[in-house]
């Protein structure tokens, strides 16, 4: 059986040794690919006529809707609820907090000035202790 196997072995050596000597004869080869056809674009679309306008829309066979003929809401809205707690008691009108926020912006510059040790007697307290003592504009 060994003899079988390599006269197998030496006929198909034989053959592929053929086969290259037959391939070196042609030399290398030129064209691995097939060639590619020229890309063609393809022919644009046919225009499309314009649209035809189909006309006014036919009216409802009971007329339009009071709603739509009608100016105004269509429901009413419903009264907004009232807090389930007070309104809030504010210290007097808008001028009055007006004035009342003046004069503790003042003290409270008179109070840092004193922090600072300027005299009570110096031209700046004076004007603040002056607006602090005038009535108030009623």
């Amino acid at each position: 059986m060994t003899s079988l196997t390599g006269g197998l072995l030496i006929a198909a050596f034989a053959v592929l040794t053929a086969a290259a000597a037959l391939a070196a004869e042609l030399g290398p080869p030129t064209q691995l690919l097939p060639q590619s056809l020229p890309a063609v674009a393809p022919p644009p679309p046919a225009p499309l006529a314009p649209p035809i306008n189909p006309g006014f829309a036919p009216a409802a066979p009971n007329g339009l809707s009071p709603s739509l003929t009608q100016s105004g809401p269509v429901y009413e809205l419903p009264a907004p609820a009232s807090p389930s707690y007070p309104p809030q008691q504010l210290p007097g009108p808008i001028d009055q907090q007006k004035i009342q926020a003046y004069r503790n912006n003042l003290s409270s510059q008179q109070w840092l000035l004193q922090g600072q040790g300027v005299s009570p007697s110096s031209q700046y307290s004076r004007e603040i202790q002056q607006q602090l003592n005038a009535p108030d504009p009623q």
